[in-house]
């Protein structure tokens, strides 16, 4: 695959997973606090799961959230630079 199909399906799967995993870390982070304090706000904990109150995501939302992350993550690999130097034996 070229780097310029790479980048551009690179940057369509993190578009399309920023908002979701921002949810998800937000609503995690902001659960874990609350509990420090003694707060228990338990509908942030269904928003992180994805039981969006109206919406029902929970049996997908984790694993779509795992594939996009790991896509991401492997497609920005391949944008790496690859070494030019090559090494005299």
């Amino acid at each position: 695959m070229s780097k310029t199909k790479t980048k551009k399906l690179h940057r369509s799967i993190t578009l399309i997973s920023v908002i979701p995993l921002f949810i998800t870390v937000l609503s995690g982070s902001l659960y874990s606090l609350f509990q420090y304090f003694g707060l228990d706000y338990f509908w942030l904990m269904k928003i992180h799961t994805g039981n969006f109150f109206l919406i029902n995501l929970q049996p997908i939302f984790s694993p779509v959230l795992g594939f996009l992350t790991i896509f991401a993550i492997l497609s920005g690999l391949f944008l790496f630079p690859r070494s030019k130097i090559k090494y005299k034996d």
